[in-house]
C-alpha cells in the first residue's frame, strides 16, 4: 500500500476535525489545553512520508483519548519540542497491545468499520460528530417521510 502525502494529509485533517469537534468531551480545562497543544504540534509534522504516518498514528490515538473523555499517556504531558518519538513505545503495554497497521487501515477508511457506519447513508459522518456519553446509552433515531400509498 503506497501512502501519498495527499492521502496522509487528508486522514490527518479528518482526525483533526474529529478531535476539534469532540474537545468538549474532555471535562478538565487542562486536558483540553494539552489536546490543543498536541494538535498544533501534530499539524507541523509533515516533513517526510514516515513522519506523516507517525503523525497520523498520534492523531488517531489522540482522537480515541478525546472520545473517551480523558487523556492517557503520552498526551498527559506537553508535546515534545523535537521530532515525534515512535508512538508504540509510549502507549500503555507497548508494541504488544497496539497494532499500528490496523490503526492506519482504520484511519485510511479500511474495511474494519462498525456495522452502524457501514449501513448509514452518509458512511457514519453524522454519528462520528456526535458526543459519546461516558455512561448510559447512545440512541440514534432516524425519521423518514414517505408519500402515502394511493389506493
Amino acid at each position: 500500500m503506497t501512502d501519498t502525502a495527499e492521502d496522509l494529509n487528508y486522514d490527518c485533517n479528518y482526525n483533526m476535525f474529529l478531535a476539534k469537534t469532540m474537545l468538549p468531551n474532555l471535562n478538565k480545562t487542562d486536558d483540553r489545553q494539552k489536546a490543543v497543544r498536541w494538535m498544533k504540534k501534530l499539524a507541523t509534522c509533515n516533513k517526510s512520508i514516515e513522519e506523516m504516518k507517525l503523525r497520523n498514528d498520534f492523531m488517531y490515538y489522540l482522537v480515541v483519548n478525546i472520545q473517551q473523555g480523558e487523556l492517557q499517556p503520552p498526551f498527559t504531558d506537553p508535546p515534545p519540542a523535537s521530532a515525534l518519538p515512535d508512538i508504540a513505545h509510549l502507549l500503555p503495554g507497548g508494541v504488544a497491545e497496539v497494532d499500528l497497521e490496523e490503526w492506519r487501515e482504520h484511519a485510511a477508511g479500511g474495511t474494519k468499520k462498525p456495522m452502524l457506519y457501514e449501513n448509514s447513508p452518509d458512511g457514519g459522518a453524522f454519528l462520528a460528530a456526535q458526543p459519546i456519553p461516558r455512561c448510559g446509552a447512545f440512541c440514534y433515531l432516524a425519521v423518514v417521510a414517505r408519500e402515502p400509498k394511493k389506493d
